[in-house]
């Protein structure tokens, strides 16, 4: 059985694209926190309006006022503002994850360059045996061909979807395997 081989991914390849998808992880459970944040504050704004007087005129007048109540639109635009933030810094991530991808990617390939050079080797082994195959089961046809046989009375099959059998797409591919030096 062959052994299992993983595919690494962009972040298992590259330092740097691992530590830009933390950020944006990051991110993005801040993203998540504020906006339930937000939600809650406007629910809470919803349900216990503010008082029509400052906290300080109500301080003269001798009553009492929750601060904190007084305090939710400030907290409220800190959190949106917070909010905004962080979407512009999730964008800027985005677009250094993009930029990231050529040489995470170059990474990931040397990475993998060895086991794709085992697979194109066997896939050029098993392509030989369809070429003599096929090769061996046209030199019948041929033969029967030379002797001036009716091939028509014979479902002869051709393998010409393999292209020319001298020069067809098994050679053309075994010539691009060696050149870029899988075989």
């Amino acid at each position: 059985m062959a052994k299992q081989f993983t595919v690494p991914s962009l972040a298992a390849a590259d330092a740097g694209y691992a530590a830009l998808e933390a950020k944006l992880m990051e991110l993005s459970a801040d993203a998540q926190k504020t906006a339930a944040g937000i939600a809650e504050l406007i629910a809470d704004i919803e349900a216990r309006p503010a008082p029509r007087i400052r906290v300080d005129v109500a301080a003269l007048l001798g009553e009492t006022i929750d601060q904190a109540l007084s305090e939710r639109p400030e907290k409220l635009k800190a959190l949106r503002r917070h909010a905004e933030a962080l979407e512009a810094a999730t964008a800027e991530i985005q677009q250094r994850l993009r930029d990231r991808t050529g040489p995470a990617s170059k990474a990931a390939c040397g990475l993998v360059k060895a086991e794709y050079g085992r697979r194109i080797e066997a896939l050029v082994v098993a392509l030989d045996t369809v070429h003599a195959a096929r090769l061996h089961a046209d030199s019948l046809l041929d033969d029967l061909e030379s002797e001036g046989v009716q091939l028509s009375y014979l479902p002869a099959l051709r393998a010409n979807f393999l292209g020319d059998r001298r020069d067809g797409h098994i050679d053309r591919f075994k010539r691009e395997a060696l050149e870029a030096g899988y075989v």
